[in-house]
């Protein structure tokens, strides 16, 4: 298993036709009937693995595709001064890159630590079961505070904030199941995944639209978890939530919400105008068949099942040479009184230590 040119090469053009699917069926209006969050999830599963293991494995099969490979070859491997390679420069480019990201990331994750712990000294503690006046599991810490704008979770710790705001109990109960939806199903760590993919990748341009559809996917596999066991006018109510919560953002921009984390609603109105949309026109309790979620989990280790190569005839190195199988058409063997044989090439005898191969191929044999 190692990486190379021709590995990353297909790793890019398969995972640009992924994404650009996934974009396809995650935000075409006639796909809210469509598609499921489980069939998203795994397709989503499916472009991250593609993109964290960009290599060749012992099974994979070499295509000649002299047409796009050669001049990308040639490209890669002009020399800019004496050993410095093209390829060598944009490596140096590219881990350049990859280092500033990850120490800009590093830093982010460190000041929203930091935001939250300030925060939870200056918030109100409840337990989720007290603000829902109802048992539930895992019973979550909630953090009522003035410097959040939304309800969100932030961060790898397993509690919720919540702004200073009126809420009618539907609707805290709504959020508050929202929110711990996200930390049950881990998505801080799930996007931290993606947001790694994108220091890696940063110079592919379709890394960014997949983490702008992963934002929107975890949303709605969320508001479709935290539905599945609510009715139709239930349904209504969450979705009253939904808009609800967007009309407090709107009204409010003074306080930091952009810290690393996960909001109930963010202030797109065209991400909750798809939302909302999705959940009046979901199936109701329906789910992929598992076939086809197997099928498409198998898909990287398919698509690493083959990686395109450069191809070029050296015609002035190859001249005067031969291939086997010329080899076998044109020349002979000649069997001495001996044992020992010869090639006759060219009017020219050629002693054979060991001609085996040439015997097994068919090769016409004169005896002395």
């Amino acid at each position: 298993m190692n990486i190379s040119i021709s590995s990353l090469f297909i790793t890019l053009c398969v995972s640009l036709l992924f994404i650009l699917f996934f974009s396809l069926i995650l935000t075409h209006k006639k796909s809210y009937r469509l598609f499921r969050a489980d069939l998203l999830f795994i397709l989503a599963i499916v472009i991250c693995l593609r993109m964290i293991f960009p290599v060749e494995f012992p099974f994979t099969k070499t295509i000649p595709l002299p047409v796009i490979m050669n001049p990308i070859m040639d490209f890669l491997n002009f020399e800019l001064f004496s050993e410095i390679k093209v390829m060598y420069v944009l490596f140096f480019i590219w881990m350049t890159g990859i280092g500033f990201g990850l120490i800009n990331h590093i830093k982010n994750l460190i000041v929203t630590n930091k935001f939250k712990d300030r925060i939870i000294r200056k918030s109100r503690c409840f337990k989720m079961s007290e603000l829902l006046q109802q048992n539930v599991s895992p019973d979550y810490n909630v953090y009522i505070c003035d410097s959040v704008s939304a309800p969100m979770v932030i961060g790898f710790k397993k509690c919720i904030f919540i702004p200073e705001q009126e809420y009618s109990q539907i609707e805290m109960s709504n959020i508050l199941k929202h929110e711990a939806q996200h930390l049950k199903q881990n998505d801080f760590i799930f996007k931290q995944i993606v947001k790694l993919l994108t220091i890696i990748y940063w110079w592919f341009p379709p890394v960014y639209l997949l983490k702008k559809n992963i934002d929107l996917y975890v949303e709605i596999r969320v508001d479709e978890k935290t539905t599945d066991s609510l009715n139709e006018n239930e349904t209504m109510e969450y979705v009253q939530t939904l808009i609800s919560v967007q009309k407090k953002i709107m009204e409010d921009h003074s306080k930091l919400s952009k810290v690393i984390s996960s909001n109930m609603i963010g202030e797109n109105k065209d991400i909750l105008s798809y939302r909302v949309n999705y959940l009046l026109n979901k199936p109701i309790h329906k789910k992929t068949n598992k076939i086809i979620l197997c099928l498409l989990f198998l898909l990287p280790l398919a698509s690493n099942s083959i990686i395109f190569e450069a191809y070029f005839e050296r015609s002035e190195e190859l001249e005067g040479t031969y291939d086997f199988e010329d080899l076998v058409d044109e020349c002979y063997l000649v069997e001495h009184k001996d044992g020992t044989y010869s090639l006759f090439l060219e009017n020219e005898l050629y002693s054979l230590v060991d001609p085996t191969e040439f015997i097994e191929s068919g090769m016409k044999i004169v005896k002395e």
